[in-house]
């Protein structure tokens, strides 16, 4: 295996704050997970130490689902992210880790539509027009999230982490969100990544393939902001080799990282998860996708999970990639 570098990520929030006890609310728009930064803020961290005492180093607060929309409340919604990134800086800093990576987790439009979207890609009003998806809007949606994280919190950050993307054209206003905010707040210069979300090895309802999301995030158009990486197939058991091995004649200006954060082995039904692989076999799974993975040219690979994994999965995924990282 090539010796590209491999780091392990932490895995889901939301499945974890369930396995120990947290009663997720219910409705649309919602807080989900990010609610309990106002009940249960000792849970959070609980999970963070699960994760980073399984192994991992690149970490993502417990914000994924905090908006506007779920709150009715800018003075709420800021109060909220500022205990998110407090709660796991105080965790990091605890265990005197002083590598790790803290990323501000951000998902996507889907996260104030009904539960599922982001497996769907289908949109509804504010983030359509005419039956097609509303570049103004989805915009305009990440931008004031990003606005609302408080400013004396950005330096405790160490990148803005987009998760499970299901539009092409909602990257690319992801990357536009990106440049206004660094035009506005120029002091404030941290890394940004874009995962995209592949149930089936392409974007949901497109017959897009994985190089074609690389190229969307990383070529030079004015306006838009080049983006670091890149690519998370959602789909715990899906083949994912033609995802993840990137072309070696691709020409971008900044070379991509590969962000790999499959589920737990589920499948997303429409509905709910179904199915599962147990922890071994999703570990399997994962590193034969690190194998393909190896073949491609990426600046680093970094490794975790995403819904309805844990830290025993990320345990076991880090002893793999030990293996392969070599002395």
């Amino acid at each position: 295996m090539n010796r590209i570098p491999i780091v392990i990520a932490d895995g889901a929030m939301a499945s974890q704050l369930e396995h120990l006890g947290f009663k997720m609310p219910n409705g649309t728009p919602n807080l989900w997970s990010s609610s309990s930064l106002i009940s249960d803020i000792e849970l959070v961290q609980r999970v963070h130490r699960g994760y980073l005492d399984a192994g991992a180093s690149v970490f993502s607060t417990c914000t994924y689902q905090l908006t506007l929309e779920a709150t009715q409340s800018e003075d709420v919604t800021r109060n909220l992210f500022g205990k998110a990134i407090d709660s796991l800086g105080e965790v990091v800093t605890k265990a005197g880790h002083s590598g790790c990576r803290k990323l501000l987790s951000l998902g996507p439009c889907a996260v104030v539509q009904p539960s599922g979207t982001e497996y769907s890609g289908i949109y509804s009003h504010p983030f359509t027009h005419d039956g097609k998806p509303s570049f103004e809007a989805m915009c305009k949606f990440h931008l004031s999230r990003m606005e609302l994280v408080p400013e004396e919190d950005w330096p405790k950050l160490d990148g803005v982490l987009f998760e499970t993307i299901p539009l092409l054209s909602e990257v690319t206003a992801i990357r536009k969100a990106i440049k206004q905010f660094q035009q506005r707040h120029q002091a404030i210069k941290k890394e940004f990544y874009i995962t995209m979300v592949f149930p089936d090895g392409h974007l949901p309802g497109q017959g897009i393939k994985g190089n074609n999301g690389t190229r969307a995030m990383t070529t030079m158009d004015e306006g838009y902001a080049v983006v670091r990486a890149v690519l998370m197939p959602s789909d715990g058991q899906a083949d994912i080799s033609g995802i993840v091995r990137r072309d070696r004649s691709f020409s971008g200006d900044a070379v991509p990282i590969l962000l790999l954060f499959p589920d737990g082995g589920e499948i997303w039904d429409g509905g709910r998860f179904i199915g599962g692989l147990n922890v071994g076999e999703w570990c399997e799974h994962v590193e034969g996708a690190l194998e393909c993975a190896s073949k491609g040219c990426w600046g680093s690979i970094w490794v975790g999970g995403c819904c309805n994994t844990s830290p025993s999965h990320i345990q076991m995924l880090h002893n793999i990639v030990s293996e392969l990282n070599g002395p």
